[in-house]
């Protein structure tokens, strides 16, 4: 399933970011040979990986990484808008609140590119599609290497290129490569023809909370995952009680659950957890939590 990890809920997955900073070195330098982002610790990080990135990682049940992208609001420094530029020849990368720039996107093995991984590739893009959607994001700007311009253009997405396709690399040893800067604009009714093209119907975001246990993930919609993300942005205080309240209800025998969400919804009544209105356990439970093992 897909975690969306942002600056308010990063503390469930700090072994997870380090391990996923660790794998990127692993294929942008030494398999890639992207030297200019070597780093000695075997972390490859940059100037966008801030507070304000939002990273999308698709984990397996005992939490190793699968793939992974990140989102850079515009309303802060992107690639686009600073070291390329340049390649932005026909019309400068769209800046504000509603645009976000989409990158270091990687596949941990060539074995999930191929049709029995198609739930790495398409479940990252929906997910991020889901998010901006959410977000009143409407805007996606980033990099393409020509490889995945094809793939690109065959989806039903309103794709323009911001720039004639440049070749890249060939100095310090790094290989030469060939892409262009690219804009998809998104929204609602985009987002619900590419899912049924692909055939998209169960859950497969996580919800934002960390690792739930081995084999023991959490499917659930994206209103319950963005519900989450919500909460735990307004009340950062009551981060923990939310991942252990999640962790209660999984783990409990499931004739015992009903009784343990009732539990929950008077404690946050009378804290004035508000984001979740009286209601939403209840409605959480029986219909968005499912125990997945992907």
């Amino acid at each position: 399933m897909i975690h969306i990890i942002n600056k308010y809920n990063r503390q469930f997955y700090s072994d997870v970011l380090h391990n996923m900073f660790q794998l990127r070195h692993k294929i942008f330098v030494e398999q890639k040979g992207w030297n200019k982002l070597a780093q000695d610790d075997g972390l490859e990080r940059d100037q966008f990986d801030t507070d304000d990135t939002t990273y999308f990682l698709k984990l397996d049940e005992n939490s190793n990484i699968l793939g992974g992208m990140r989102l850079v609001p515009t309303t802060v420094d992107t690639q686009l808008g600073t070291i390329f530029k340049d390649w932005c020849d026909f019309k400068p990368a769209p800046v504000g609140k509603h645009a976000h720039e989409w990158s270091r996107y990687f596949i941990a093995d060539k074995k999930y590119r191929s049709p029995a991984g198609y739930p790495v590739h398409y479940e990252l893009f929906f997910s991020i599609l889901e998010y901006a959607v959410d977000r009143g994001i409407s805007s996606l700007t980033g990099f393409l290497e020509a490889i995945t311009l094809p793939r690109l253009n065959a989806l039903p997405w309103d794709v323009e290129y911001l720039g004639n396709l440049v070749t890249y690399g060939g100095i310090n040893g790094e290989p030469k490569g060939k892409g262009a800067a690219v804009h998809v604009g998104v929204n609602e009714r985009m987002l619900r023809i590419t899912k049924r093209l692909k055939g998209i119907k169960k859950p497969y975001l996580a919800l934002p909370i960390g690792d739930m246990g081995p084999a023991r993930q959490v499917a659930c919609t994206p209103e319950v995952c963005f519900r989450y993300l919500d909460f735990l942005e307004n009340h950062p205080e009551h981060a923990n009680t939310i991942a252990a309240m999640s962790s209660m209800i999984i783990d409990s025998p499931s004739e015992r659950r009903a009784a343990i969400i009732d539990v929950f919804d008077g404690i946050a009544q009378e804290e004035a957890m508000a984001g979740f209105q009286a209601p939403f356990s209840k409605v959480v439970a029986p219909t968005s939590y499912s125990l997945t093992m992907q």
